[in-house]
């Protein structure tokens, strides 16, 4: 059974590129163009990780992971964050109360991508 990944982005290209890619690696993707839609998503689909946008309408990236942290439904389900803001990056290893298990900025190798995903599948990435 091919794994759920749930892409969490407001850029329809980038949506677009990193189904395509990953569908060919053989993963089940299911997409969101905002933060309210993936928080209905991650509830009806139960993907095995999430990739996850930080600037988004509706909802942010921050808001949606500490929304899936505090359901203990969710709360185990690995996000990896993309984005094109580096700055994010050493708030994100500072404050604890946002937990990722994987961070990307944009743009990003898509092989980097494939290897994050795979670590964090096999338990390897950060919690």
């Amino acid at each position: 059974m091919s794994k759920k990944v749930l892409i969490v982005d407001d850029e329809k290209d980038v949506l677009i590129i990193l189904t395509d890619a990953l569908s060919k690696e053989g993963y089940e993707i299911i997409t969101a163009s905002d933060g309210m839609e993936a928080l209905e998503k991650v509830s009806s689909e139960k993907p095995d990780v999430i990739l996850l946008d930080i600037m988004m309408p509706k909802l942010d990236g921050h808001s949606v992971n500490l929304k899936l942290k505090e359901n203990p439904k969710t709360a185990n389900i690995p996000v990896i964050v993309i984005t094109a803001y580096g700055h994010l990056k050493k708030l994100l290893e500072v404050r604890e109360e946002l937990p990722v298990s994987g961070y990307l900025e944009k743009p990003f190798p898509i092989v980097r991508l494939k290897e994050k995903i795979r670590e964090v599948l096999s338990g390897q990435g950060r919690k």
